[in-house]
């Protein structure tokens, strides 16, 4: 009895990220999410939508089916986010839709590997006609505590952003650096021309290919991400990356001068 219930509980315990990736991915603006499948039928705009309803799909099989198909099922969809993971690193990825874990890294890899773990080891357990009350009980624990961590690390992030330190010398102006298959660029870019004309002319947008090595202190970086200057065209203060840093890089230059057009090149 105590293996079935464990085999239970560590298949509830899957269904929590699969959940909230699914809804994240349905609800979010494919427009906007950083999705590194550019070509076939996952490519964005339809590919966010598929793997979420996928993610959705094996939650559900993971808390109705019997123990061996469900710990199968969820077999198949963590080896496919492991393999996924693994093939993106580096990359940005709507992993949780508009959630700030934009970056494909060892964390991903390994949560992603301990859950393939986790259901062949309910596999490999006895098999047993299901605990449907305790699966699906344990899945509103899993939902809720995965969420919370998403919760707790954006908090840290945003903190993190509003403690770092303000740069001390004045900036006259922002050299940004974008791609164009980047949704994320192209959110950017729609920010800043909501805002003051003038300030959208002090910006210089370069546009690189979305994986391209950036120069000096923005090396390793991903776009978008810019760099302030000063009156001679010389960095300043550390450079941005991400939507909110660069908009923030972007408010702190010093207007003078007449508007003009944003340079593009």
């Amino acid at each position: 009895m105590a293996l079935t219930v464990l085999a239970d509980l560590a298949l509830a315990a899957l269904t929590g990220p699969l959940v909230v990736a699914g809804v994240a991915k349905l609800a979010a603006d494919p427009e906007r999410l950083s999705w590194p499948v550019r070509s076939g039928p996952l490519a964005a705009p339809a590919g966010p939508r598929l793997v979420g309803a996928a993610e959705l799909l094996a939650a559900a099989g993971a808390v109705v089916l019997p123990t061996r198909w469900a710990a199968a099922l969820a077999c198949l969809a963590y080896a496919c986010l492991t393999v996924a993971a693994v093939r993106t690193r580096g990359r940005r990825c709507a992993c949780f839709g508009l959630a700030r874990l934009a970056s494909v890294g060892k964390a991903h890899i390994g949560v992603d590997a301990v859950g393939l773990l986790l259901a062949a080891a309910a596999l490999a357990l006895p098999a047993h006609g299901g605990g449907l009350l305790w699966r699906a009980c344990g899945a509103a624990v899993a939902c809720g505590a995965t969420l919370g961590v998403l919760t707790t690390i954006d908090r840290r992030q945003r903190s993190a952003q509003d403690s770092s330190p303000r740069c001390a010398e004045q900036i006259s102006s922002v050299r940004m650096y974008v791609a164009d298959d980047c949704p994320s660029c192209r959110s950017l870019k729609h920010l800043l021309a909501a805002g003051e004309p003038q300030r959208l002319a002090a910006v210089t947008m370069v546009t690189v290919a979305r994986e391209a090595e950036l120069p000096g202190a923005l090396h390793g970086l991903g776009v978008p991400c810019a760099v302030g200057l000063d009156d001679a065209g010389q960095p300043v203060c550390a450079p941005a990356s991400g939507i909110g840093a660069v908009k923030a890089l972007v408010d702190a230059v010093t207007l003078t001068g007449t508007p003009a057009g944003a340079r593009v090149r």
